[in-house]
């Protein structure tokens, strides 16, 4: 009989968690830093929230890549460019933390996920989590997206549909089934709503909650899904199983995790992964859409290099770099993570301007990705642009749709490989087309996605 699996982390002492307290940092230590309070109280947050990529564009062409604005009662220090990119997130010497970056943004709701945890302590809690992702899970999980996507693909199929509804529903489903060992067809759509909903507290103006405001929607989702979760928490998992919850429990049962430990972990990942990845879904789709030409070497290169749609194998889907290309231009144009959020645990210089200790500082994917003196045409739907020949030339953290360093997006390759196999699917039989010739109007926070509809069909062909 095979002995349950438990991640080698195990055999480490878990390190205690340490909440660092920072200093409030005055417009005063900031004065050689240009930009704008904005608003009393709520400082730019309105017109950052209304608009996120028309706000950043306007900051940076008024006061250029190293600005402050006032925002969650915070002055915050935005930097913009790829050598922002790394100066923050290739943090060897820990120069920022995460915690102290993120709190203001997902503490009410995310507290103890791993962009909440710092040094030693998020280091032992990331090694627990990454065995989600190894290679091993991922060609797991491939079996999993398969048979959400044939389920769902008769569903839709000749139908219109709403891109991001789709994209969501089919998101869902794979991390609901791949994080949680549950059959994703038990999943409600109150277990989706709640994800969303605490994804879209982020974006809350007014933190306090009132009946139909998004803090109180985030309040019933945090109670939701712990109601979902805990009765799970007490079920001793066959030894066969090896998702993310079984592992947890055997954790817990070991005597090395407690119960609000297992369920902060499984509601960031399964939250971020879903609330990431359908935005690059959509994303990916629409490009596609519009530029039948790419689709068409899509489509070619996933059904020379993977026969059988039911019997995909990781090395074939890594094969098909065309795929992956268009996915990469697609997070370019719609960052889904806009802005990384750090804070200062020392007095920093960065480009001549003073960064103090305890500022809030954020760098911008959103906008580093559409840099003409990067990218030449931004604008432009060019996937070959991430060819080696090309991309070997650029700066590498021009492109980080995922982040970078120690906190970096550890589902990465888990995204990739799901909208892989979707299009491998999807692909075969159909092709996507836009119904609606009008241009989607995107909205760039917490994640990208259309505002209003972004109908498809996938037509047979």
């Amino acid at each position: 009989m095979t002995a349950p699996f438990i991640p080698p982390v195990a055999r480490q002492q878990k390190p205690v968690k340490v909440e660092p307290v920072f200093a409030q940092v005055s417009r005063a230590q900031l004065s050689q830093i240009p930009g704008r309070r904005g608003l009393p109280v709520f400082g730019i947050l309105p017109e950052a929230v209304a608009a996120p990529r028309a706000f950043t564009r306007r900051m940076y062409d008024r006061y250029g890549p190293v600005h402050r604005f006032y925002a969650c009662g915070n002055w915050n220090v935005q930097l913009v460019g790829p050598e922002a990119n790394e100066f923050v997130l290739f943090d060897r010497e820990g120069n920022f933390s995460s915690y102290g970056g993120w709190k203001p943004v997902f503490g009410r709701h995310f507290d103890g996920g791993l962009l909440l945890r710092d040094g030693d302590d998020h280091q032992w809690h990331r090694k627990l989590v990454a065995y989600a992702f190894k290679q091993e899970q991922l060609q797991a999980y491939l079996d999993i997206f398969s048979d959400n996507m044939k389920v769902l693909l008769k569903r839709w199929s000749e139908r219109v549909l709403e891109s991001y509804e789709l994209a969501q529903e089919l998101t869902f489903a794979n991390g609901y089934a791949a994080f949680l060992g549950r059959d994703a067809r038990f999943a409600t759509r109150n277990d989706l709503l709640a994800f969303r909903y605490l994804m879209g507290s982020s974006t809350s103006i007014v933190t306090m909650p009132f009946p139909g405001n998004s803090e109180w929607r985030a309040r019933w989702a945090k109670r939701h899904v712990e109601e979902l979760i805990r009765p799970m928490l007490s079920e001793t998992p066959a030894a066969e199983r090896m998702d993310l919850l079984a592992v947890l429990v055997r954790m817990k049962q070991d005597g090395q995790l407690e119960d609000e430990e297992i369920i902060a972990h499984l509601t960031f990942v399964i939250a971020a992964s879903y609330d990431t990845l359908s935005s690059a879904t959509v994303s990916t789709l629409y490009y596609l859409a519009k530029h039948p030409e790419w689709q068409d070497e899509v489509r070619s290169e996933l059904l020379a290099n993977i026969i059988n749609p039911t019997e995909i194998a990781l090395a074939d889907l890594q094969k098909c770099e065309k795929v992956e290309w268009v996915v990469k231009e697609a997070l370019r144009l719609n960052a889904a993570a806009p802005v990384l959020w750090r804070r200062a645990t020392r007095d920093l210089e960065f480009q001549g301007h003073t960064i103090p200790s305890g500022t809030l500082t954020g760098v911008n994917p959103m906008l580093t990705h559409l840099l003409p003196e990067v990218w030449g045409d931004p604008e432009e739907f060019r996937p070959s642009r991430f060819a080696p020949e090309e991309s070997r030339e650029r700066h590498r953290f021009a492109f980080v749709p995922f982040g970078g360093g120690a906190h970096g997006c550890i589902g990465a390759n888990y995204a990739y490989l799901q909208i892989r196999t979707l299009l491998r699917h999807l692909l075969e039989e159909h092709e996507v087309v836009l119904t609606s010739d009008r241009e989607p109007r995107w909205y760039h926070w917490p994640n990208c996605r259309p505002l209003g509809q972004l109908p498809i069909k996938l037509k047979k062909l």
